[in-house]
Parts: C-alpha cells; structure tokens; sequence
C-alpha cells in the first residue's frame, strides 16, 4: 500500500485497478470495488456504459431470460430465471423493473446499466479509446495504457472487460464481398425475393435468417463441416436457442430455406452484381466417400462466423497475453489470469475456461467476476475468502449442517448457472467444517491453498453423460431409476469426497427435482423431497466420512409411503410398455460407480503456472495421480 501512494503522488493517472470497458462485467467488477473502496478506474471508449447493446444483437431483442414470476420468494432463487441483473448486497437494482417481457429488448439493457453505473457512483472515464497497453521497463512493472489523445494511465492489475472485439473473418477468396453481421443493413425490404446465403451456425446466423425469412426468396445456412448445437441438447445458452431456430422448422416444413454443410471456397462479383458462391462438400456417409465441388448464385452473402477476443495489435510484445490455437480467446488460469501476470480477463471472455456453463452471459460472469474479486481481495489485500464455519461433532450438528447445505442447493443461482464449473467447498476439519462459496472447481483442485485438506466439492450437474450418445434430451421426461442415482439426467446436487492427497474418493448424487429444490417448500410441487430424502442422501455421504453417529437417516421414495399418498406398482415381465417407453437407455449399472472424479480443464501447459508457480504444478500432479 505505501508503494502504492508514493507511485500515486508522482503518476497522478495511476490506480491499483483499471477495469478497461464499461459494460455489464465492467460494471460488476466496479461495483465490488466501489463497496469495497478500493483504488480502481473503469476506463470506456465510448460515451456511456454498456455501448454493445446499443447495437447488439442486430434485431433487437436479447435471448437471456427475463422470467419475473417464479413462485418462491428468495432473491437468490430468483436470479435463476432473471439472466440479466447484475449482483448487489441488497438485490435493489434489478433488470426485471426495466422490461416485462421474457425477450428483452436491448434498450431496456442500455437503459438499465447505464442507471446502475449512475446509481452505485462508479467510476467510469467516457470517451477514452485505449490504443496501447504496455509494461514498465523497471521498477514496479505497472501496466500502462495510452489513449488516443497520447494520455498514459498505470495501474498494477489490469482487468480486460471488452468482450468482443472484432469479428471472426474466414480465409475465404473474395470474403469482403460477404456482409458482416456486425455492420450489414438489416432493413428487411432490401430483401425481398432476393438469394440469400448466411455464413456461420450460431445464433447470429439464425437470428439473421429468421428476420428475412418472410422476405427472401431462398435462404440458405451454410454451417460448414460442424454439426449444429441445441442449447436444449448442450445446456450450454451460448448453441442455438429455440428463439431463434424458426429457420430449421421452415427448412424440415418445405419452405425453400435450407440448412446445409456446404463449405464455402470461393466468393466472387459477376457483371450483373450477384455473388457466384464456389463450394465443397465433404460426403463421408457416401458408399465412396469423397469431397465434391460446385457453385451457385445468390443475391447477397452475409458473413456471421463469430467474434474474436483477444486484439493481438493492442499490446506490446511484453505484455501480450497467450491466445487459443484459433488465436480467438486468451488462455487464461483457474483464476482467470491470462500468461501476462495481474492481467485478467473478465465478462464473456471468462468463457475461455468452460463451454459448457453460463460464463460468456451476464447470467454466469457475473458470479465469476464476483468469484474473482474475493480471489483478487486474497491475493492483494489480504482479506480471506468468504466462507462459513459449522460445528460438526454430535447428529443434531449434523442435522443443521444438512439443513444449510439442502437450503442452499435449493436457492443458489451461482452453481445453478455456473453447473459443474464453479462449486462451493467443504472443508472437513476435527469436529468442524469450513464452507467456501462460488469457487472454480479447478481452482480448489490445483491450488496450494486446499492441499493436504480433505474436503467434500459441491456442484450442480446434468447427468446426460451417462446416457446412449448422441443423446436426445427432449425424448427423456420420465423420472430416473431411484436406485441408479448416477442416471439422474437433469441438473442436480453433486458431492465429491477429496482426501488429504487430494485424491477422488467417492461421491452422491440426489435425485433431479421439477423446481430444482430439494427443501421443504419444493415439496408442494415435487413429491419427492419429502420425507427430506435429498437432505438425508446428503447427510448419509458425509457421516461415511465424518462418522458422528451411528444412525443412519431415511432415504425411502416418495412412491413407498403410502400415508403420504405415494405408491409403486410393479410390471410384469412381459408388459409390452417395457420395450416401447421411447426412452434412451442409461448406461450405468447398478454396481458401477455412480460419480466419478472432476474433470480438470487446465493443465500445468499453461505458460504462466508453469514458468512462475512451480507449487501449483506440482500440486496439480498429486491431484491427478492421488501422491500423498
């Protein structure tokens, strides 16, 4: 700290933090900052926060829900279904204020951040396009960003919240006379009964598509070799959402838009104006496999093949981060830091670390931004974690820890979005549990901090996996087998046991539930969590571990008590329902395991772990080969 004001008295531009974009990240960062009162300034190009959505998405209207009625009542909860506030202490800046409908539109976004900025007094610079970013040459090694006008700012972390910041453009011949999603003129009229080709498979394709599907002649999605992605199959919001796929009933329903792999070669400009599109086909499926060429006309190709996030020409050689193999994001650590040490990445950026959750969504980094402050709070300024101490030594403190543990799978929206990516941490002492909240998953398994711990990982999870693959998620809508608990296919609780050596042990799933709560008050919609059997499950794993009696509480189904109005009729053998239930088989068997070890997505390949924290490699090779 008295480094820091001795650099302040002679850099008058220099703060601790600069957070460089004002947008929903940007904010949230700045928000934990500002009630905090730490040094930081929020750094924007543009004149007011939350610019992208004044023109993104191209027609208007977000795809993050904004479900206001949910029944229950805690906020928590509720920020299941409201994909679109940002975090407070006191949950009084809420997005569902702003618009009622379940599709917002982006207005009400630009609108609502832009209060949000105001209302909590962060502090933003406007108006300040950053050119450079570069280091120091000695002494503390600062980072310095050079605006246009030639202005220099320094801080000692530097927290990118850009978000996209160019398109994806591919090596295609003659790709400049394709439009691009960001900047083409979405007037529908222009396109009446006009050839319309669309580049990409995501959802600005689609939602391209289905702006001018009642206007073009003809519209064909050109998706390349990739199969599309059903955010209904993937439970990743980021694959095509249903809101936009109008085109995929119009093309399956005969209505000349198409959907195809073709890959486009070649685009080039014939003497009339329209656009000859050469292509190829790879048809391995044919009795002779092989690639065939062709081309066809269209009236106008519009490109939207994504976005990159990372602007290489930004940075100085020494303060450039690593990037992908598809050079498109940076690569960053379970603490979201990239290869250039106190640079992070925040925002849809985060996504670099999971495919699978809520990061590149308001309704995921904000928890991850929120999760980096309080690991940047550690790291910086001494503060520890939050987390919770509970007694753990008779049954009855067994029983209120289950009460606690049950209550908060039933209510949090973090590991609900966030699902088996960020987990809350159990750390099992003498007589005692410490309980951390809301952290990466990778993160526990390879950092110093929890070696030598045992502990227990809670996460939330889909159990697709376990199913016959490609697995069609809409087919399956029966309830699991009660004695196949890892054939649980919808989103559910999940506890790891971790030894001292950091070794997987075992772990317990509970049943999925129709309001994804597992407490009392879930009990009027969902049979069964009563007689608090998800709780029970719970408490059985941990007294395995723990040993603090010698009882063992109920686990009996629903469907057994028959006071409760339950029951279970069995079929016979030869009940024809047997083999026509349409349901797609679970691979699991009674006797296999029925949790297995987290998945690890970083490795010690990481230049920045591997070059500057030793420890955290080494620890990383104990948690994969279980060395005490």
């Amino acid at each position: 700290m008295i480094q820091d004001l001795s650099y302040m008295r002679t850099h008058m531009n220099y703060h601790k933090y600069i957070i460089l974009g004002a947008g929903p990240a940007g904010l949230q960062m700045g928000y934990f900052m500002e009630q905090s009162g730490h040094d930081y300034l929020i750094i924007e190009a543009n004149g007011f926060a939350g610019s992208f959505f004044s023109h993104f998405p191209r027609h208007d209207t977000l795809i993050s829900f904004n479900k206001r009625f949910n029944w229950y009542s805690e906020p928590d909860f509720n920020l299941r279904y409201d994909a679109n506030s940002l975090l407070t202490h006191d949950d009084s800046h809420l997005f569902t204020k702003y618009a009622t409908e379940l599709y917002a539109h982006k207005d009400h976004m630009v609108r609502y951040l832009q209060d949000f900025a105001k209302k909590f007094m962060l502090k933003i610079q406007y108006n300040t396009p950053v050119k450079s970013i570069s280091r120091e040459t000695d002494g503390e090694r600062n980072f310095v960003l050079t605006d246009s006008k030639g202005n220099e700012y320094r801080c000692a972390q530097l927290l990118l919240a850009t978000g996209a910041v160019k398109p994806h453009i591919p090596d295609v011949e003659g790709i400049e006379l394709a439009e691009g999603y960001e900047d083409y003129d979405t007037c529908p009229d222009r396109y009446n009964n006009k050839r319309i080709v669309i580049m990409g498979r995501g959802n600005s394709a689609f939602e391209i598509a289905n702006s001018l599907a009642g206007h073009a002649a003809i519209i064909f999605i050109l998706i390349g070799s990739r199969v599309i992605q059903h955010a209904w199959s993937t439970h990743f919001a980021g694959h095509l959402r249903a809101i936009n796929n109008t085109i995929l009933d119009m093309f399956q329903l005969k209505a000349l838009h198409a959907v195809s792999s073709t890959i486009v070669t070649k685009l080039s400009r014939l003497p009339d104006g329209t656009i000859r599109v050469d292509y190829k086909d790879e048809l391995p499926h044919w009795r002779v496999p092989g690639t065939a060429t062709g081309w066809f006309v269209v009236d106008h190709v519009i490109r939207s093949t994504g976005f990159m996030y990372v602007n290489p020409e930004l940075f100085a050689p020494d303060a450039r981060p690593d990037v992908d193999a598809a050079q498109k994001y940076p690569v960053l650590n379970p603490m979201w830091e990239s290869s250039v040490p106190d640079m992070y990445f925040i925002g849809t950026t985060m996504a670099a670390r999971d495919r699978k959750a809520g990061s590149p969504f308001i309704a995921g980094y904000r928890y991850n931004v929120r999760t980096l402050f309080h690991m940047l709070e550690e790291r910086y300024h001494d503060v520890p974690m939050p987390s919770d101490k509970f007694e753990l030594k008779t049954k009855a403190d067994l029983e209120r820890f289950g009460e606690h543990l049950i209550n908060r799978m039933s209510t949090t929206s973090a590991l609900y979005h966030m699902f088996g990516v960020l987990c809350d941490v159990l750390v099992l002492e003498d007589g005692r549990i410490e309980m951390f909240y809301e952290l990466p998953a990778d993160y526990v398994l390879t950092q110093p901090k929890f070696a030598g711990k045992r502990m227990m990982i809670s996460t939330m999870e889909f159990g697709y996996h376990n199913y016959q693959q490609p697995v069609d998620t809409i087919t399956i809508s029966r309830r699991s087998d009660q004695e196949l608990p890892g054939c649980v296919p919808f989103l559910h609780p999940v506890l790891r046991y971790y030894n001292e050596c950091g070794e997987f042990v075992k772990g317990r799933n509970t049943r999925s539930s129709s309001v994804l709560r597992w407490d009392p008050p879930a009990s009027i919609f969902e049979g069964d969590v009563t007689n608090m059997k998800p709780r029970n499950m719970l408490l059985n794993f941990i007294n395995e571990v723990v040993q603090v009696t010698t009882d063992v509480f109920s686990e009996e189904h629903f469907y057994d008590d028959v006071e409760l109005g339950g029951s279970f009729t069995p079929w016979t053998a030869d009940d024809p329902r047997i083999q026509n239930h349409g349901q797609q088989k679970c691979l699991l068997g009674v006797d296999d395991p029925q949790v297995s070890a987290i998945q690890l997505s970083c490795t010690p390949t990481h230049s920045e772990v591997a070059a500057k924290r030793p420890s955290l490699v080494d620890w990383w090779k104990k948690s994969q080969k279980g060395v005490c």
